[in-house]
């Protein structure tokens, strides 16, 4: 894919973000190519090399969402369905969190951004796990969330809901919510998080402001 700049207004740390993951495909590439030859020259599939195979195969998947998410989205691209719930399937297909991907037809790339910070802050509300749904109409996008247990870390919310400044930044571990608030201002929406009363479901919204 190709990520050379035709931005109206090039953001260096999108460029970089692409970058870094392009670059790290390749290696990543070459090592689930050993471990292909391995398996065929006939040698046991240890529980070593299982931990191997699995390991690259998370690797590779939260490269191809973090490219997504985090990379550079030039107008006029677009992600097929096919590949991002292909995506969506090999981050959240087998953790204690699961994703219902209710989105059809080819997005955006811009919108494929947008959704997979969505997904990335709604996550971080569900400690022990649980299932989100994702729904998508027009331009408003809904995640619904439930779980055992929600946790809600009110400073990275915050962030939502403010003018980014030095004193609301999020740690590096919460960098998708300054993310997703400068996307959603560039687009002209404006993101809504509300809780049920008993605390257990929550619903994450974006729709226009």
């Amino acid at each position: 894919m190709d990520d050379r700049h035709d931005f109206p207004v090039p953001d260096l740390a999108e460029l970089v973000g692409s970058r870094l993951c392009h670059d790290l495909v390749n290696p990543l590439s070459a090592i689930s190519n050993g471990m292909e030859l391995i398996g065929l020259s006939g040698a046991p599939r240890t529980p070593e090399l299982e931990l191997i195979g699995s390991a690259i195969g998370d690797a590779m998947a939260r490269i191809r969402f973090f490219r997504v998410a985090f990379g550079a989205a030039r107008a006029g691209e677009t992600l097929s369905e096919r590949e991002l719930r292909e995506i969506v399937t090999a981050i959240y297909g087998g953790g204690r969190l699961s994703v219902e991907w209710q989105v059809t037809g080819d997005l955006p790339r811009q919108d494929a951004k947008l959704a997979f910070l969505l997904l990335n802050c709604a996550e971080t509300a569900l400690p022990l796990g649980g299932v989100l749904t994702v729904r998508h109409s027009g331009e408003d996008w809904e995640f619904s969330g439930e779980g055992r247990k929600l946790s809600i870390d009110a400073e990275s919310w915050q962030v939502l809901d403010q003018p980014i400044s030095s004193d609301l930044l999020p740690p590096p571990s919460r960098v998708q919510f300054a993310l997703l608030a400068k996307e959603a201002t560039i687009s002209g929406r404006r993101v809504r998080l509300s809780l049920s009363a008993d605390r257990l479901h929550f619903t994450l919204s974006l729709t226009r402001a």
